[in-house]
């Protein structure tokens, strides 16, 4: 089961860095409006970027807010992987599973605060985030390697099999 969202490192610098920018940015949008009635050319530019800063902003926000609002339940068995995800913003639930026999590899990405691992099978492709489970993901690499699975590390650059 996936830790809570407020446990996910970098969190706090995260939402400080975007309450800052989200201040920064309606900051701006008042620049805009006064040199607007100063300088049209220059006012409508300025104005132009900081909604174009807005919607990219505002869609960062958004993933922000989805991402804390699911809970991630993995389950590994000796016959397959089972990831179970609940979004409690759209009120969803929804199951995906993969037997490990037919598992050709999986790429595992061991970046701290976006870990994942993806699951490469004949007939789907399973990306199964880590980063919810903390220091547990090291226990999901560890029992994929027993089972025999081919795990490939990006950042190692290792050779993905074809």
């Amino acid at each position: 089961v996936s830790n809570g969202y407020s446990q996910r490192k970098g969190l706090l610098p995260l939402v400080c860095a975007l309450v800052f920018c989200w201040v920064f940015l309606a900051v701006w949008l008042g620049v805009a409006c006064f040199v607007v009635f100063k300088l049209l050319v220059f006012g409508l530019a300025l104005f132009g970027s900081v909604i174009l800063f807005a919607l990219y902003l505002s869609f960062f926000t958004r993933a922000l807010i989805r991402d804390a609002c699911s809970n991630y339940v993995f389950e590994l068995t000796d016959m397959d992987a089972v990831l179970t995800v609940e979004d409690r913003l759209k009120h969803k639930r929804s199951t995906q599973m993969v037997l490990l026999n037919d598992i050709k590899y999986a790429e595992y990405y061991p970046y701290t605060d976006s870990a994942c691992i993806i699951f490469h099978a004949p007939y789907m492709q399973m990306e199964v985030p880590l980063w919810p489970m903390g220091a547990r993901s090291q226990d999901v690499l560890d029992f994929l390697n027993g089972r025999g699975v081919k795990v490939v590390n990006v950042q190692s650059d290792d050779e993905i099999p074809d």
